[in-house]
């Protein structure tokens, strides 16, 4: 049955069906309206102070002249001044672009030239920096400083304008009726850069509000009257902070504690304080909750502990099972181009299959295909992650190769090598671009860290191949040394005779680098294109 909706005012009947992340919110709002929704440094906000930040903002903006589906990007810590222009973007029509500050200036003016921004909210504590930075992004027109512009502090004639965050905001309070198609895009992430230059994800509002409800259901948050509580250490410039905590939390009613950087003493007495319950963050991070149990702190309220973008040593699980007996412990795994979270590891996984990546969540469909093709392939093969569903990205912004690259056969190709076994359950091998093809052998980067990880004198250790004449490419180990270790010559030499005891041939590491650290993006990622540079 075909429905004719006539009779019904075409912008009435998109308002009623709006799917708008700025709604998100709103809702909220609506139903715990003085619950704690953010604290940050500076102090906290209801939902209904948080809503009616964002509204404020978002008429702000069209005030300010910004057009729809424009960008506003943010430069910021995590404050609470970020959730509302994130929202009041979304409420707007436009494009939130959380900037990554740890991805380098080269990669921070990359992002704002490439995407066109004209405004920019940046906190006080950056606005300096990025000012003298502007100079060389002359589209950047406005700059909105949380906190207000330093006294003193003026730009150059032919710089961009510069206003205070508070300033920006209108009188205005109400939610705006802006008509937003459910695939419009609501942000913009430029990818962590660890193959090659970052490339802006596209994503909409479907796929975002989808992904948080999706979230919300799988990690457990309560939708009543005793809230979940949670603290986020993650950057929210990161699809993780963003989506995988924030976007989630909010939807679910849930108080969210910000904290603006990583301080692992810092991060487990907080938790302890607010009695937090579900919490998300990389293993090291996580490690600082098994130390606070020993030095006394009660972290009994955690009921959910979910963690990311790294494996967690066998020893740690079980320091902070013992440390937090009441806690469900999963892994999760996800890319920004597919909004996270895509795939989990139940604790019933372990430790038959504690290797593995886990289940696909109920929001993404996973399959196998031939890498770059449209050709499925039945479990236990190996080949390329792919992805079906609401939650893939729209796209890359003006990089129509990559976007090529990416939809081949009515799916998301990940880039990410794997295998999916007969009970459904995911396993992730390596990353496409790191597969290093020596010899006529697709030899797997990470299984050849992992061997060397055993070695005695390596704290740390990627692979990346270097290009061979005879043999295609050879395995290159960059090694970073224990306390302790051998002189450097004697490292490298131990570390390819250990090689050569415990891998085939094509495999070995043929030279090893010793190095102080290993590049690695803000989220932990290891930055291979350095890699193979220094190799």
């Amino acid at each position: 049955m075909r429905l004719d909706p006539a009779g019904i005012d075409p912008t009435d009947h998109a308002l009623a069906r709006r799917c708008s992340v700025g709604d998100i919110p709103t809702r909220a709002a609506a139903t715990f309206s003085h619950r704690t929704a953010l604290t940050d440094e500076t102090g906290s906000w209801t939902y209904l102070e948080l809503e009616s930040a964002a509204n404020r903002f978002a008429h702000g903006l069209f005030e300010h002249g910004i057009r729809e589906s424009e960008p506003v990007a943010i430069l910021s810590p995590n404050c609470r001044e970020f959730v509302a222009t994130y929202f009041g973007t979304a409420k707007a029509g436009m494009v939130s672009l959380p900037v990554n500050l740890l991805s380098g200036l080269e990669n921070i003016a990359h992002a704002l030239t490439d995407s066109g921004t004209r405004i920019v909210v940046v906190h006080g504590s950056l606005v300096e920096l990025v000012l003298g930075a502007t100079a060389a992004i002359p589209g950047v027109e406005t700059l909105v400083v949380v906190g207000g512009v330093p006294d003193g502090l003026e730009a150059a004639p032919d710089g961009p304008t510069l206003i205070g965050w508070d300033d920006l905001l209108a009188d205005d309070d109400s939610n705006p009726d802006t008509v937003i198609a459910d695939r419009q895009v609501v942000q913009c992430l430029y990818s962590s850069g660890t193959t090659s230059r970052p490339k802006g994800v596209l994503t909409s509002h479907l796929a975002v509000t989808v992904a948080a409800l999706g979230n919300g259901a799988v990690f457990g948050l309560n939708w009543g009257a005793e809230p979940s509580v949670t603290v986020c250490p993650l950057p929210l410039f990161h699809t993780a902070g963003l989506n995988g905590v924030l976007l989630s939390a909010v939807t679910m009613g849930a108080t969210v504690h910000l904290l603006p950087g990583f301080d692992p003493v810092g991060y487990a007495d907080t938790v302890a304080r607010v009695r937090a319950t579900h919490l998300v963050g990389l293993p090291l991070m996580l490690e600082a909750l098994a130390d606070g149990t020993d030095r006394g702190l009660d972290l009994s309220s955690v009921r959910f502990l979910l963690y990311a973008m790294a494996p967690m040593s066998e020893e740690m699980r079980r320091r902070l099972e013992a440390a937090l007996p009441d806690a469900r412990m999963v892994l999760a795994s996800g890319m920004s181009e597919c909004t996270p979270a895509t795939v989990m590891q139940w604790p019933e996984l372990c430790p038959d299959k504690s290797d593995s990546w886990g289940y696909p969540t109920p929001i993404a469909e996973n399959r196998i295909a031939e890498p770059g093709s449209d050709d499925l392939l039945p479990p236990g093969a190996d080949g390329e992650i792919v992805y079906r569903g609401p939650t893939v990205m729209e796209g890359y912004w003006n990089n129509p190769q990559a976007n090529a690259e990416a939809f081949v056969g009515g799916r998301l190709h990940s880039g990410d090598l794997g295998r999916i076994d007969a009970e459904g359950v995911v396993w992730f091998s390596d990353r496409v671009k790191d597969i290093v093809k020596s010899g006529g052998e697709n030899v797997s980067s990470l299984h050849v860290e992992r061997v060397l990880m055993d070695h005695p004198h390596v704290a740390e250790v990627a692979c990346v191949g270097r290009p061979d004449p005879t043999w295609g490419e050879l395995v290159v180990a960059v090694v970073v040394p224990t306390e302790g270790a051998p002189g450097e010559d004697e490292l490298k030499a131990s570390v390819r005779e250990f090689g050569a005891e415990r891998l085939p041939s094509s495999h070995r590491p043929r030279d090893v680098v010793v190095v102080d650290s290993i590049p690695r993006t803000a989220t932990g990622k290891i930055r291979k294109v350095e890699l193979r540079a220094l190799a």
